[in-house]
């Protein structure tokens, strides 16, 4: 690297279309103004020429390698604003950013596509909003369902639970029937659920109209949702 390629890149820059890089180019010119300012600090006469010469090669260096980040971020911004709002693939060549030039492309594009769907598909598309908005409400419904079936907002806690509740350990064929009748319960259950793991450490996919045996944490849970009944 030296300051003719710089020059070179300044000048291909100039255009409006983004042009290729090698991949190295950024450390390249780190390299190159760094080899400079070393030859500026042997000199050590700041009056001399040949020392006058090499700080203006810096100077000039440094203002050419800024210009032309900012040139190249202008036109990655253009890239990702025009196709933001283009149903056709990328007309631009890709491959001609760099890979931390990407993640500005990419991180510019969906700031612009969450802007869009949050102030202008309101306006120009409400009943797809309106759809989105009630997936939202329905996605929320559920964790708060499957919280609630496990207990995870439940006032009774595993530390408040009585000690006799069995361990995660402990098999179906432990569990005596004194502690059946009084930690499990047996439920009807009137919806279909989702698939829920219960105080047992068992996964659980109950249908409509099942009979079953669960902890009485989870049961109350489904009791209290109107989606089980208590049977025993």
């Amino acid at each position: 690297m030296d300051g003719n390629e710089l020059k070179n890149v300044l000048r291909d820059e100039g255009s409006s279309t983004l042009k290729s890089l090698h991949p190295e180019f950024y450390k390249d010119v780190e390299k190159y103004l760094k080899e400079l300012e070393e030859e500026i600090f042997k000199i050590d006469n700041p009056r001399s020429v040949e020392s006058k010469m090499l700080d203006n090669e810096l100077q000039s260096a440094i203002t050419d390698i800024e210009v032309i980040f900012i040139r190249r971020i202008r036109k990655i911004i253009s890239y990702a604003t025009n196709n933001a709002f283009s149903s056709m693939p990328p007309s631009q060549d890709m491959s001609k950013l760099l890979p931390e030039e990407k993640k500005v492309y990419d991180a510019v594009l969906s700031a612009i596509n969450s802007a869009r769907s949050e102030l202008l598909v309101p306006i120009l598309d409400p009943q797809a909003a309106g759809s989105k908005d009630k997936k939202e409400a329905s996605e929320e419904k559920k964790v708060e369902a499957k919280e609630e079936i496990t207990g995870a907002d439940h006032d009774e806690s595993p530390e408040n639970m009585d000690t006799d509740m069995p361990s995660e350990d402990s098999s179906k064929d432990e569990i005596g029937k004194s502690n059946i009748n009084k930690e499990f319960v047996v439920v009807r259950i009137l919806e279909d659920l989702p698939t829920f793991k219960a105080m047992d450490n068992r996964n659980y996919t109950l249908h409509a109209e099942d009979v079953i045996v669960l902890p009485a944490l989870n049961a109350k849970g489904l009791i209290k949702r109107n989606v089980a009944q208590m049977i025993l």
